[in-house]
């Protein structure tokens, strides 16, 4: 009895690790700007199924550590489109996402106004008033 009991949890504890060891997989790569393939900083790469996400750095990349094979990913910044991609993985990746810019985006465009600005001719006060209260 002492060795069916030892003998379960030592396959117990061999079949554990193996499994989460298969199952690890890293989705990494680079956001660029689809328009002049300028990276873009500061994206949100989150998998939507566990919640785990990242943020791209200066130079666009990113880099996420998954748990399971089948994955939706989802690339969101401020001025631009989002982005959303299904996945079945079985090994680490490497996915370069291009993201478009929204037409309607008023920060990114450029804009050139003309101020113009009338310069009075300063006063100076000559004859001042002053009162001794005490």
């Amino acid at each position: 009895m002492k060795t069916v009991i030892l003998t379960n949890v030592i396959f117990i504890l061999w079949l554990f690790p193996n499994l989460s060891r298969a199952q690890v997989v890293t989705v990494s790569g680079y956001v660029n700007n689809s328009t002049n393939g300028e990276a873009i900083e500061n994206v949100s790469i989150l998998e939507s199924n566990s919640g785990i996400g990242t943020i791209s750095n200066k130079n666009g990349f990113y880099r996420l550590v998954l748990h399971g094979s089948d994955i939706q990913l989802k690339v969101t910044t401020e001025g631009f489109k989002d982005f959303t991609q299904q996945l079945a993985l079985s090994a680490d990746t490497t996915l370069v996402v291009k993201l478009e810019p929204k037409a309607d985006d008023k920060r990114r465009q450029k804009k050139t106004e003309e101020i113009r600005a009338q310069v009075k001719p300063e006063k100076k006060i000559t004859d001042r008033r002053t009162w001794n209260l005490f």
